[in-house]
């Protein structure tokens, strides 16, 4: 069995951003990764400013697609009215993005789906393969961290439909329609690096009908303002859950953080952030930094009142 400090479960953005500041504090890890990489991971991939900042990342030296948005548009309900503003924003394509994260971890990365987690002389045993005295859950919302140790989800479930397909953005303005899919819900139309991503989500037990039930309709929305032409190809879900500050996140050495910790924005649903920033925090405790604490990552992506409107739809 091999020792190690610290074993993180899943290499997205919150597993990448918790080695990356481990190692940079010559702290012992290894990352626990169930799927291949690179990984297709279905997401609007929309990324704040405070995102870079957090991982000392100037958008120039990144080397895949990133695309700017210095525009954001708003359709209000069904009608003609619209918002539109400047903004400074970004979109990545998820399969780089979280692969180039993972590289610049410089972390030994294994290929392997936790199964069994135990307790076990102050510290943790994983598969019988791993001994470890931190455990990170950087596994998404099934993290198999949080069902060892932490409690169910209490936040909203948030029920996606969406896809991600290469084509050239018909229109460079991220473009997004409140409320769609009922009540707590919201689509979008991010354009991307040599592709678009497009789709709407909602508050489960707040949608009018069955989550897929919108598709063409919002699928016709999208041709009538001209961002799309042709048919996209079938949408895929993505259920997670967010907003929740109250949730237990740390227990006697085991962490999570990131959709595992249900840290997503209230307003946005926006998640990389979230996971950055937690998955950097939970490394600073185990550095002797200051402890583990979520409440102060924002929990909302809009600024004032606009997120707490938009999140009690």
């Amino acid at each position: 069995m091999r020792r190690v400090e610290t074993v993180i479960v899943g290499g997205g953005p919150a597993g990448s951003s918790c080695a990356w500041e481990l190692r940079r504090r010559g702290r012992e890890c290894i990352i626990l990764e169930r799927q291949a990489l690179p990984k297709f991971k279905l997401c609007a991939g929309w990324i704040t400013p405070r995102v870079l900042q957090s991982l000392e990342l100037n958008a120039a030296d990144y080397p895949h697609g990133l695309e700017t948005l210095r525009r954001m548009r708003v359709y209000l309900g069904g009608s003609r009215a619209r918002l539109e503003y400047a903004t400074l924003q970004y979109s990545i394509r998820r399969a780089q993005f979280d692969g180039w994260l993972l590289k610049r971890s410089g972390a030994e990365v294994v290929r392997h789906a936790a199964r069994r987690i135990v307790r076990d002389a102050g510290g943790f045993v994983v598969d019988d393969l791993w001994r470890c005295r931190y455990l990170v859950g950087a596994g998404g919302t099934n993290c198999p961290v949080k069902r060892a140790f932490f409690a169910a989800d209490r936040g909203r479930l948030v029920l996606t439909q969406e896809v991600e397909y290469d084509a050239a953005p018909r229109d460079p303005v991220c473009t997004l329609f409140f409320p769609f899919a009922g009540l707590a819900g919201y689509g979008w139309y991010v354009p991307k690096a040599d592709g678009i991503n497009i789709g709407y989500g909602g508050v489960a037990g707040r949608l009018r009908l069955n989550v897929k039930a919108y598709w063409e309709s919002f699928i016709d929305v999208l041709r009538r303002r001209g961002l799309i032409d042709g048919a996209p190809p079938p949408p895929a879900s993505h259920p997670y859950y967010i907003g929740d500050r109250r949730k237990t996140v740390f227990s006697s050495g085991a962490f999570i953080t990131g959709d595992a910790a249900g840290l997503a924005t209230a307003d946005m649903g926006e998640g990389i952030g979230p996971a950055v920033e937690s998955g950097l925090r939970a490394a600073r405790h185990i550095a002797d930094g200051p402890a583990y604490d979520v409440s102060r990552i924002p929990l909302f992506t809009l600024p004032g009142l606009a997120g707490r409107l938009i999140a009690g739809l």
